[in-house]
């Protein structure tokens, strides 16, 4: 203040002297008494403002979500070309694989009989159980009562055998006990048990268990298991018989549209026939051979 104060008064003094004060004097005055004024400073340089940043994080995140995106669309499109590639490597294996309907339309090999001999396979193994049942006198037996298919569901055509939904024992000479695993399987195993053909009776609930079925035969006559050991056998040759039927279908047709020679047709019947009659002797074997085991019982 004492200058300011100092510096007035010689610009007064020179003033009164010269009698007039130049523009550059009254300006220094002026400067020196008004004080300097800055602007004032922002809180956050304008190169790191809130908003900018927003701006820049907004910025990044859309490449890296545009990076992203452009790698899942090349994932996905690698993924779905790997998966179109398997899919027709899984349709080339399920082709490989033999079918009557895939040897109906595009018989490539007429002379390849394997769906022939997977039905035969398919019934031999039913019927052999059937008979292995007789000659055991399966009526008595804890393994046939256990493989009893039974029907969980009406309204699904599925069957489970009986093991699979209860146990299975002994209890006396012709006396069994079921325990059920779930009360929901008691009638689906009552139902099974009457309708099959080996036991056709029906299994009495234990009151005090509702999960217990007890099942009392009586004993079987050595005419009724010959009789079973003879309808069994022949239900196994008509099997075979439908099957063979079936696949003589085929080779008419493939003679009709000329996808084989009539000389082809003729050796396909004739190897045909021998794959069933090679069947036909098994059955035979078979069916003397229980019905001997039978005849002892007596």
């Amino acid at each position: 203040m004492n200058s300011l104060r100092t510096a007035n008064a010689l610009l007064r003094c020179n003033a009164a002297a010269s009698g007039a004060i130049p523009r550059t004097a009254r300006l220094a005055a002026v400067a020196a008494q008004t004080p300097l004024r800055l602007p004032p400073t922002p809180s956050h340089p304008f190169t790191t403002s809130q908003s900018l940043l927003k701006k820049d994080r907004s910025s990044s995140k859309d490449e890296v979500k545009s990076s992203k995106k452009d790698k899942r669309g090349g994932n996905s499109s690698s993924s779905s070309s790997s998966s179109s590639s398997s899919s027709s490597s899984s349709s080339s294996s399920s082709s490989a694989e033999y079918s009557p309907k895939a040897v109906e339309n595009n018989p490539t090999d007429p002379f390849d009989f394997s769906d022939l001999t997977a039905a035969f396979d398919k019934h031999e193994k039913r019927y052999l159980d059937i008979l292995s049942g007789i000659r055991s006198d399966g009526s008595f037996n804890v393994d046939a009562i256990s493989s009893i298919p039974v029907q969980p569901d009406r309204k699904n055509p599925q069957t489970f055998p009986l093991r699979e939904l209860a146990a299975v024992a002994a209890s006396g000479a012709r006396r069994f006990t079921i325990l059920a695993f779930d009360e929901s399987s008691i009638k689906p195993i009552m139902s099974a048990i009457q309708g099959s053909e080996s036991f056709n009776q029906q299994p009495q609930r234990n009151e005090e268990n509702p999960l217990e079925l007890t099942l009392l035969l009586e004993p079987v006559r050595v005419e009724d298991l010959t009789r079973k050991a003879k309808e069994a056998c022949q239900a196994w040759r008509e099997r075979l018989r439908d099957e063979t039927h079936k696949r003589e279908k085929l080779h008419k047709k493939w003679k009709g549209d000329k996808t084989v020679s009539s000389d082809d047709a003729l050796r396909l019947k004739d190897k045909m026939q021998k794959l069933q009659d090679e069947r036909m002797k098994v059955i035979a074997a078979k069916e003397k051979q229980v019905l001997a085991s039978v005849a002892k019982k007596g």
